[in-house]
C-alpha cells in the first residue's frame, strides 16, 4: 500500500476515535502515505498527527455544500491515486467520494447510506467500543490489530498558550478540568447540578478549569460566577489547546462528548456522566482509567444514539437522578486525590 485516505466527516469525537485506524495504518505501512478528510470543525485535531500526511477539508455545511464542490472533491481525490479508502462515516455523501477515489480497496459499514460505495463492508456491532468497529475496517487488509487508543499531538505552540493561560489565571497542579457542554441537550448533565459537582471539587483542588467551545458559553457562565477559584477557558482556547490543559489535568469530568475522548488520548482520569445514552453504543471513554455514572434501570433509556433536543417524557429523570456527590466521589476515587490528600 503506497497511499491511504480515512473519511470522516462527523463531529470530533468520532474523529478522535477515529485516530486508530491511522495510527494502525501507518505502523502497518510505515512508507505509505496516510491522508485524512475531516470538516473545518475538527481538522484542528489532525494537524501535528505524526501519522497522518495530509489533512484534506471538506466545507461541507459552507462553501462546499453544493453538489458542484463535492464532485471537484472527488474529482480531486480519484487523482490522488489511493490504493486504500477507509470510510468509518456512514453518510451517502461520505460513500459517494469512497466510490469516486477508485481505490481497489473502498472498506465502510453496512449500515452506510450507499454500501455501493464500497468493495469491501462490515458489519456495524452494536456493544462494541467505536474504536473497535473502526479498526475492524482493516480486516480485508489482512490487519488485526491488537488494542489501540486514540493520540492527540498538541505541538509546542499549544503548550506555550497552555503555560500562558494557566500562569495568569494562577493554576497549578493538582487541578481537575469539567466540560459541562454537549452538541445534544439532553447529554448535558443540569448546569445547577453541574455547578455543584465543581464546587464540591473545590474541598480537594484549589482550581477547577471549565472548558468548551463559544457555544457552551451560556452553559458555563452559570458554574463560573459561583466562585473566584472556578477559573473559565470556555470560548478562549482552541481546541488543541484546551486539549494540553486536559493533557496536565488530574481528573476530567465531563458528559457524553468529545472532552472524554481527549482524556482517552492522554490516559487521564476520567468520570463521564451518561443520561439518554448508554455505553453499549460504543461512545464511552476507551481508556481503562475512566468510569461512566448513569442511572441504570429506566425503561426509557437509551432513548437514542445521541440523545436529543428534549427529553421525549419530559421527566429527564436519566440526568437528574445522578446526584453531584455520586459524581465527585467517582471522580475523587478514580484519580486517587482523596488518597494523596489523606497522605
Amino acid at each position: 500500500m503506497k497511499r491511504a485516505l480515512v473519511i470522516q466527516t462527523a463531529f470530533l469525537g468520532d474523529v478522535i476515535l477515529s485516530l486508530p485506524v491511522v495510527q494502525v495504518l501507518k505502523r502497518s505501512f510505515p512508507e505509505s502515505q496516510v491522508d485524512f478528510l475531516s470538516i473545518p470543525d475538527t481538522s484542528g485535531v489532525l494537524k501535528s498527527h505524526p501519522d497522518i500526511s495530509r489533512v484534506i477539508v471538506y466545507d461541507k455545511h459552507g462553501k462546499d455544500r453544493y453538489f458542484k464542490a463535492l464532485r471537484r472533491l472527488r474529482a480531486e481525490l480519484k487523482g490522488n491515486e489511493y490504493d486504500v479508502v477507509i470510510c468509518p462515516h456512514r453518510s451517502l455523501r461520505s460513500a459517494f467520494l469512497a466510490r469516486g477515489t477508485g481505490a481497489a480497496v473502498r472498506v465502510g459499514f453496512d449500515r452506510s447510506a450507499w454500501k455501493g460505495g464500497f468493495t469491501h463492508v462490515k458489519p456495524w456491532r452494536f456493544g462494541v467500543h467505536e474504536v473497535e468497529r473502526n479498526l475492524s475496517l482493516l480486516d480485508p487488509l489482512g490487519i488485526t490489530p491488537a488494542r489501540e487508543e486514540p493520540r492527540l499531538y498538541p505541538d509546542e505552540e499549544d503548550a506555550t498558550v497552555a503555560d500562558r493561560f494557566l500562569s495568569i489565571r494562577g493554576v497549578n497542579t493538582p487541578y481537575a478540568v469539567v466540560a459541562p457542554g454537549t452538541v445534544w441537550e439532553t447529554k448535558r448533565y443540569p448546569v445547577e447540578l453541574m455547578r455543584e459537582v465543581v464546587v464540591k471539587l473545590l474541598s480537594k483542588f484549589d482550581k477547577v478549569v471549565i472548558i468548551g467551545g463559544k457555544k457552551d458559553l451560556d452553559v458555563a457562565s452559570g458554574i463560573v460566577a459561583t466562585d473566584p477559584r472556578i477559573v473559565s477557558a470556555v470560548g478562549e482556547l482552541s481546541f488543541m489547546v484546551s486539549a494540553e490543559v486536559v493533557r496536565r489535568a488530574s481528573l476530567l469530568i465531563a458528559n457524553d462528548s468529545a472532552p472524554i475522548h481527549v482524556a482517552s488520548a492522554f490516559d487521564i482520569p476520567t468520570v463521564a456522566i451518561f443520561g439518554p445514552t448508554v455505553k453499549e453504543f460504543g461512545f464511552y471513554p476507551y481508556h481503562k482509567n475512566s468510569v461512566v455514572v448513569e442511572e441504570n434501570g429506566l425503561r426509557c433509556r437509551p432513548c437514542s444514539i445521541h440523545g436529543g433536543r428534549h427529553c421525549p417524557i419530559a421527566t429527564f429523570e436519566c440526568m437528574r437522578k445522578i446526584s453531584p456527590e455520586r459524581v465527585v466521589k467517582e471522580g475523587l476515587i478514580i484519580s486517587g486525590v482523596s488518597d494523596r490528600m489523606e497522605n
